[in-house]
């Protein structure tokens, strides 16, 4: 790579972060001024995450399933979903953190501090990310990509909610540094971690092994195993199987709320099956036939999609394959709320890194995609049912954008960036010839 596709790529990642943060201000001053609901902007949301200690989205509910599960006949689902209808959906594995938490003489604020390290740490890995791809970054370079990630809307909104996916985030984008880093069997184990929250992402199992490499799904399937062994000792049998049928539930029902981005969502707004203008606890849309056979069709033909493309276009077993399995994940579940597409940043900083391949009409729909991604843009979002609310789809939309430019990128030959060469300025060049003449003239003198 010469050094003006080098300073191509710089440049378009320092006009990204700038139009980004250019725009995150217009849109706070709108919101404020024309809603009067900073709390929807993305800055308010980083400034709540950063200023206060985080919310209790899944603490609250991990604290119900212990408390069921120390109850008398320690059933979890059946009492606690099943029975009084509340809405935690982890696995029994999940109740393990929750339980490590309690042991310190202030959990909240331990838990603070955990998903502080969470939020850092994900930054901190993706300018390792783009470390990796190009052999190098500058520190304006791992600037950009900070400020970025500041004001990524899905990673801020699990921080400021108090969301565990702040380190299934971390986790993912550790598995994949692992990877590209030619450590199988570290991505195999840190995934297999990640299914103790996300039991779905065991089908990268079935990725590792139509990719063959035997390391990650031999070090996978072990880690996944023990984690399922352990909590079946520890919760029992019938909490396990109960838990299947929460996520047969889930996959059944899905949920209308406008925060629901994905296909799912998406029809069940359309066809105004269930409230999606506001959260509520207890319940769940109807079950609409229609609904489950296109978003079960739409989730395995994905599924298709992840195994076949990239080994059809000569890019399986990559780290752009890894990334797009894992981005392919988030949009195909029943259930794809904002704070999970922060996985998502990681294939921005990746195809960020292979920025100078991308033609004009590619990158445009990168920075679109980013901005679209990274903002809450009402009144497109809560504010609208029915046929109109397709048009508060766009972060789903900017999923599947950010999926086809990796696999297109991926496909073209020799798209990654080589390590960063100097090229010598022409001044330097006719300095470097006459220092050679003169080396060369005693010698031909002595000739």
């Amino acid at each position: 790579m010469t050094t003006v596709t080098a300073r191509l790529c710089s440049r378009r990642l320092h006009r990204l972060a700038l139009a980004l943060l250019s725009a995150t201000l217009l849109l706070a001053v709108v919101v404020r001024l024309r809603y009067n609901q900073p709390d929807t902007a993305t800055l308010q949301i980083v400034g709540h995450a950063l200023g206060s200690p985080s919310g209790t989205d899944s603490s609250l509910y991990m604290n119900m399933g212990e408390a069921a599960f120390h109850a008398p006949g320690h059933q979890i689902f059946s009492a606690l979903f099943f029975g009084q209808h509340q809405k935690f959906i982890y696995p029994p594995s999940s109740l393990f953190l929750i339980e490590a938490l309690n042991l310190f003489p202030s959990p909240d604020f331990t838990r603070h501090l955990l998903l502080l390290a969470g939020w850092l740490g994900t930054l901190a890995v993706s300018c390792l990310l783009f470390r990796g791809e190009r052999g190098r970054i500058t520190p304006a370079e791992a600037g950009s990509i900070v400020l970025l990630g500041v004001l990524f809307l899905p990673l801020a909104e699990a921080l400021y909610r108090g969301q565990v996916q702040v380190l299934l985030t971390l986790l993912w984008g550790l598995a994949a540094l692992a990877w590209q880093r030619e450590r199988r069997g570290w991505a195999g184990f840190l995934l297999a971690i990640t299914c103790a929250f996300k039991p779905q992402l065991a089908i990268f199992l079935l990725w590792g092994l139509t990719r063959r490499q035997w390391r990650f799904s031999a070090v996978f399937s072990a880690t996944f195993t023990a984690i399922t062994t352990v909590s079946v000792a520890r919760f029992g049998v019938q909490n396990h199987l109960d838990y299947v049928a929460v996520l047969s539930y889930l996959s059944q029902h899905g949920e209308a709320l406008w925060a629901n981005q994905s296909l799912n969502g998406i029809l069940n707004r359309v066809l105004s099956n269930g409230d999606s203008s506001a959260w509520n606890a207890h319940v769940y849309p109807p079950f609409r036939l229609s609904v489950y056979v296109i978003s079960t069709t739409f989730t395995l033909l994905g599924v298709l999609i992840g195994l076949v493309l990239p080994w059809r276009m000569g890019w399986a077993a990559t780290t752009a394959d890894f990334l797009f399995f894992g981005g392919l994940s988030v949009v195909i579940s029943p259930i794809a709320w904002e704070h999970h597409y922060g996985a998502f940043f990681f294939l921005l900083v990746f195809l960020l890194a292979r920025a100078e391949t991308l033609t004009r009409v590619q990158w445009g729909l990168l920075a679109a995609s980013t901005l679209a991604m990274a903002n809450r843009l009402p009144p497109l979002d809560h504010r609208i049912a029915g046929l109109s609310s397709l048009a508060g789809a766009y972060l789903f939309y900017a999923g599947l954008a950010v999926l086809w430019l990796l696999a297109r990128n991926s496909a073209q030959p020799n798209t990654r960036p080589e390590p960063v060469r100097r090229v010598a300025r022409p001044q330097e060049q006719e300095t470097a010839v006459l220092v050679v003449a003169a080396l060369q003239a005693p010698v031909q003198a002595i000739r």
